[in-house]
């Protein structure tokens, strides 16, 4: 199963390391809209929370899909303006779009972070969303994706008084 510690911390990583990227967030929307009233920094990363299933063809490979994601959000001043609203959307979707290739370069590289927090990552499973205005007149990207991994539902007796 896909290590949802690996998973924050592979991310965080990622936020702290881009040097366009300012702030990082995760899953719970109460954490960006706290920070949101004590001055986020942007442009943040925001991690989506995680949703799955389990796929048993057979009950010899079964895997743990996992639908994943990732909003990279800026921010506008003034409400209305439609030429900045374009060029913040237009800078997040390049920032993601860094984020995406970074992903990829690590995954084929097996980095072993990488391996742990998004195993089975296929860049044809990315699908994206522009979001705006949001909160408090932010405008982003919102990237989705597939992960799969093995997952094993051995019975163990040991974890059960019956």
């Amino acid at each position: 199963m896909t290590d949802i510690n690996s998973y924050v911390e592979y991310f965080r990583k990622i936020a702290a390391e881009h040097k366009e990227i300012n702030d990082f967030y995760m899953m719970d929307i109460n954490e960006p809209l706290a920070a949101l009233r004590s001055n986020i920094k942007y442009p943040a990363l925001i991690l989506t929370s995680l949703s799955g299933n389990f796929e048993a063809s057979n009950l010899d490979n079964i895997l743990d899909s996992i639908n994943a994601g990732f909003l990279i959000i800026g921010h506008l001043d003034k409400i209305d303006d439609f030429s900045a609203e374009v060029l913040v959307l237009s800078k997040m979707k390049q920032i993601g779009t860094d984020i995406l290739s970074r992903m990829l370069l690590e995954c084929m590289e097996c980095e072993l972070l990488a391996l742990k927090a998004i195993p089975g990552f296929n860049i044809n499973s990315v699908s994206y969303e522009m979001l705006g205005p949001v909160f408090d007149n932010d405008y982003g990207v919102m990237y989705s994706f597939k992960l799969l991994d093995c997952v094993g539902l051995e019975f163990d007796p040991s974890k059960w008084d019956m």
